[in-house]
Formats: C-alpha cells, sequence, structure tokens
C-alpha cells in the first residue's frame, strides 16, 4: 500500500482573465521509508503541490490519498518544513518547538520531553531559551526542523529548506536530514523535498519527480539508485544530474549540464 497516492490532481487560480492552470493531470506514489525529491522550473507548482498533499489547499481536479484515505483538510501526519524558516519571533526556541505540540493538545510532561529530544536530535542544545533573531539562518532552520518533527510526522514536507543558506550550512544540514531520516527510531516514514537544485535532488533523494514547466505534468519519475553516501565527483552522478537537467530544460534533449554546485536551474 502507497503511503501517498497523488492521482491525476489539476490545479487552477481564478485570475481577472479567467482560470489560470498550474498543473494538469500529475500522478505518483510515495511509499514507506521513500525519500522523493521534486523539481522542475519555477513556477511550474512544486510548492503548490506540497500544500496540496498536505491538505492546506485543494485540487481542481483528481485527489489525493494519505493511506487510502483521501485528503480533505490538514493532515496533522504530516509536517512542513519552509524556506523562510517560518518561526515566531516573540517565542523561543524551546517555545516555537513546543507550539504545534500544544495545538494538538499535548500534556505538559509530555511536550516538556519531546522538546527537549529534538532540541537534542537537531543540534539545538543550550539554545532552548534564544530567540530566532539571535541564531543564524542554520540554527533557525534547525528550530523549524525540531518544530515539524517534534510532532512526529508520518511525512516530512520540506519546501527548499536550504535554499537561503550558505553552501557549508546546507551541506551539514543536508546530511543531518539524512542521518535523521534513516534512524528508525525516529519520524518520518517518508519525506518529500521541492528543491531548485538537481544535485541537492540527486544527493538527497531515492526518486525524482520531474515537472515541466506551467501548466506543469510529470516529464519522468527517476530513479537514484546510487549508494550512500553519493559522490558528487562520480560518473554516475553526474549523468543523473545531466539527465534530469535535460528532461527540465529541452524535454530529454542533449544540453549543456548545470555548473558545478548544482546551482538553481535557469529561468523558464
Amino acid at each position: 500500500m502507497a503511503l501517498i497516492q497523488v492521482d491525476h490532481v489539476s490545479k487552477a487560480f481564478g485570475g481577472r482573465h479567467g482560470s489560470i492552470s498550474i498543473m494538469q493531470d500529475i500522478s505518483f506514489d510515495v511509499a514507506d521509508s521513500d525519500f522523493l525529491a521534486i523539481v522542475g522550473p519555477s513556477g511550474c507548482g512544486k510548492s503548490t503541490l506540497l500544500r496540496l498533499i498536505q491538505g492546506l489547499d485543494r485540487p481542481t481536479d483528481g485527489r489525493i490519498l494519505f493511506r487510502d484515505q483521501p485528503v480533505t483538510s490538514v493532515c496533522r501526519q504530516m509536517a512542513m518544513v519552509f524556506q523562510s524558516f517560518a518561526l515566531y519571533p516573540w517565542l523561543t526556541v524551546a517555545q516555537n518547538v513546543a507550539f504545534g505540540l500544544e495545538a494538538l493538545g499535548w500534556e505538559p510532561d509530555r511536550i516538556k520531553t519531546q522538546i527537549e529530544q529534538y532540541i537534542s536530535v537537531t543540534g539545538l542544545d543550550g539554545f532552548q531559551e534564544a530567540y530566532p533573531r539571535e541564531l543564524s539562518g542554520g540554527m533557525r532552520q534547525r528550530v523549524g526542523l525540531a518544530r515539524a518533527l517534534a510532532v512526529e510526522p508520518s511525512v516530512l514536507l520540506m519546501d527548499e529548506p536550504f535554499s537561503s543558506l550558505d553552501p557549508l550550512t546546507a551541506e551539514g544540514l543536508r546530511e543531518e536530514v539524512l542521518q535523521l531520516w534513516r534512524d528508525p527510531d525516529l519520524p518520518p516514514d517518508a519525506v518529500l523535498l521541492v528543491s531548485h537544485n538537481i544535485e541537492e535532488a540527486i544527493q538527497l533523494a531515492d526518486r525524482v519527480i520531474v515537472l515541466a514547466r506551467r501548466p506543469s505534468h510529470v516529464l519522468a519519475d527517476v530513479r537514484v539508485d546510487l549508494p550512500r553516501p553519493r559522490d558528487r565527483k562520480s560518473s554516475a552522478f553526474y549523468d543523473l544530474t545531466d539527465k534530469v537537467y535535460s528532461l527540465i530544460t529541452e524535454g530529454g534533449a542533449p544540453t549543456t549540464p548545470p555548473p558545478p554546485g548544482g546551482g538553481p536551474l535557469p529561468p523558464q
């Protein structure tokens, strides 16, 4: 049984001059233990797709299932990590991590235990009473990750979580996310990552869903059969990067490979 099923999903928004189609007839499944990345040109609806999967918005056509049940409202078994950190500046680190737990109505003792555990596993020990303004970008994203993991989600949704960080900090956090995902004693069961960075997607994911430009559809579901840790200088890694880049820019035709470092996709 698939953990998530995206079944012939389309999404359109009303505009001044009529309906604007964002995506059309998108289908794919996510299994338990999947680490799946979604890539595509800017504006093709990657972030919108994450919102639809979590139930923050509804598709115009098609349906999304979680454990064989239709997603018709916000799914509490999923949690999101945002590009912009999305922390409450007036709350401390511990209070930000506790926010979702309090909303779920957990008992204070259970919340305290959960805060301590996920502050520890995300490397935030000693910063419990700090405010977001006192933290670096990398530390703020750790708070966002701790807050998401603390509710013990089955699915972790990540919307370009490393794009606003410096390269060294981003690389360290990628490795930490992989370690958390591979730990059987910690959530989540699956990860869905939206990224503009093709190298990042191939470094982290077992599968890469490649979307076309708007109105988007699935160009390919690329399996990443490379051993971990992945060598970004290997020919196999380079070939997969070039394949995904070619799919996005030319619909599969040969093209100039992306620059070293996996920079953002060119504007479409």
